[in-house]
C-alpha cells in the first residue's frame, strides 16, 4: 500500500484554528471521498489528545481549576486509542492526505517529544508537513490573553522570540518541511483562513463545496466581562452560587451570555502605546522574514529601546493595564449575571434538572 502524506496544522492561537478545525470534522465524508482523512477527536474538533500520545508533553496552559496529572494521563490514553483508530482508518481508506490539527502544539517540543513523534509518524508517511498561519505581535496579543483568562487569573507574557523559539525546533528536528503563512484578511485568499487553508493544502476539494461552521467558544467577549473573569479566578470576585464554583466553565457561559445581553459591548482595545510596547520588544521579526518571508507591514520601526519595552511589558497584570474598562457597563452585566443567575438556580429550574428536562 502507498503511503499517504500526512499535514500537521500547528496553529498559532487566535488564527482560527478552530474555524478549519470544525470544517473539517463537519465534512469528513466530503474529504474522504477526495481521498483526505482527518483524524478524529474526542469531545475536540482539535488533536489534542492525538498529540498528547505522540509527544507525551503536558498540554500548554492548563486550567487552574483541573487537575493537570490526571488530565494528561486521560489524554494520553485517549489519544493513542484515536491513534490506533486513525491507522485502522488508513489501512481501510488507503488516503492520499491524512490531517491533524491542533493549535496547542504551537510551543517549542523537548528533543525527547519530538524522537517519540519523529519515531511513531515517518514510518507512517510519506512525506509529512508541518503548517502554521502566523498573527501580528500586538494583533494577537489581546486575543491571547482573553483564552488565559477564561481558564486562570493571571494572563502569560509571551517571550520576545515567541515565533523562533516554536518554529526553529520544529525545522530542525520535527517530522518534516515547516510553511508558515500570514494572518491578515488582505493574505488570505478570499480574506478568509478556512478557505484560504483549503485552497493551499487541501487541493483536491472545492472550497464552495464545504459545510462551513461557526466557532462560537472562541467568541470575544468585552473588557468588561475579561475583568470579571479575572476577579472571579482571582477569588476577588464571587458567582453569584454555588451551582456555578462547582464547574467554572458555567460561570464563563453566564458571564459571556450576560455580556452579550447587556447594551454597549465592544471588543477590547489596547490602551495606547501599548501596540508600541508589545512590538519593540520582539527580537526575532528579521528571523522571520528571512527564514520563513513572513513580514507584518503594519509594525513599523521601534520606536523605545528594548530595555524599556521589556520593563513596560512584564509590569502588565491586570486588564485594566491593557485595555479600557467601563465601570458602569461592567456594574451592568454583574447585574445582568445576577438576574441571570437567580432564573437559573431558582427551585422549580433545579427541579426541572434533576428530573432530565433541562
Amino acid at each position: 500500500m502507498k503511503k499517504p502524506d500526512l499535514l500537521i496544522h500547528i496553529g498559532h492561537g487566535k488564527t482560527g484554528s478552530s474555524s478549519i478545525q470544525h470544517t473539517l470534522a463537519a465534512n469528513r465524508k466530503m474529504l474522504e471521498a477526495a481521498g483526505v482523512v482527518v483524524g478524529e477527536a474526542e469531545r475536540h474538533v482539535n488533536h489534542q489528545q492525538i498529540f498528547a500520545h505522540l509527544s507525551r508533553l503536558p498540554r500548554d496552559n492548563m486550567p487552574g481549576y483541573v487537575n493537570a496529572a490526571r488530565e494528561q494521563k486521560k489524554a494520553e490514553e485517549a489519544g493513542a486509542d484515536l491513534w490506533a483508530r486513525l491507522e485502522e482508518r488508513i489501512a481501510k481508506r488507503s488516503p492520499s492526505l491524512v490531517v491533524l490539527s491542533c493549535e496547542n502544539q504551537f510551543r517549542p517540543f523537548t528533543d525527547a517529544a519530538f524522537a517519540r513523534m519523529n519515531g511513531i509518524l515517518k514510518p507512517h508517511f510519506a512525506n509529512i508537513r508541518v503548517m502554521a498561519y502566523l498573527r501580528a505581535p500586538a494583533c494577537y496579543f489581546l486575543s491571547a490573553v482573553q483564552q488565559d483568562l477564561k481558564k486562570r487569573p493571571e494572563f502569560g507574557l509571551p517571550s520576545a522570540s515567541r515565533f523562533r523559539d516554536v518554529l526553529e525546533p520544529w525545522a530542525a528536528k520535527g517530522p518534516g518541511e515547516v510553511i508558515c503563512r500570514r494572518y491578515a484578511r488582505e493574505a488570505l485568499t478570499g480574506g478568509d483562513v478556512v478557505t484560504d487553508f483549503i485552497t493551499h493544502f487541501l487541493p483536491m476539494t472545492d472550497p464552495e463545496a464545504f459545510d462551513r461552521c461557526r466557532d462560537e467558544e472562541n467568541k470575544t467577549v468585552s473588557p468588561e466581562a475579561m475583568e470579571i473573569l479575572q476577579q472571579y479566578f482571582r477569588g476577588t470576585q464571587k458567582s453569584p452560587h454555588r451551582h456555578y464554583d462547582r464547574r467554572p466553565q458555567r460561570f464563563k457561559w453566564l458571564v459571556r451570555t450576560a455580556d452579550a445581553a447587556v447594551p454597549g459591548q465592544s471588543k477590547p482595545v489596547l490602551r495606547d502605546g501599548l501596540r508600541e510596547v508589545i512590538e519593540a520588544r520582539c527580537t526575532d521579526l528579521d528571523w522571520l522574514a528571512e527564514t520563513h518571508g513572513i513580514t507584518f507591514p503594519e509594525i513599523g520601526a521601534a520606536t523605545m529601546p528594548r530595555d524599556e519595552a521589556e520593563r513596560r511589558h512584564a509590569a502588565l497584570r491586570d486588564v485594566r493595564d491593557l485595555c479600557t474598562v467601563d465601570s458602569a457597563r461592567k456594574k451592568a452585566v454583574l447585574d445582568e449575571i445576577a438576574r441571570r443567575a437567580a432564573d437559573e438556580t431558582s427551585p422549580m429550574i433545579r427541579l426541572r434538572r434533576a428530573l432530565g428536562f433541562r
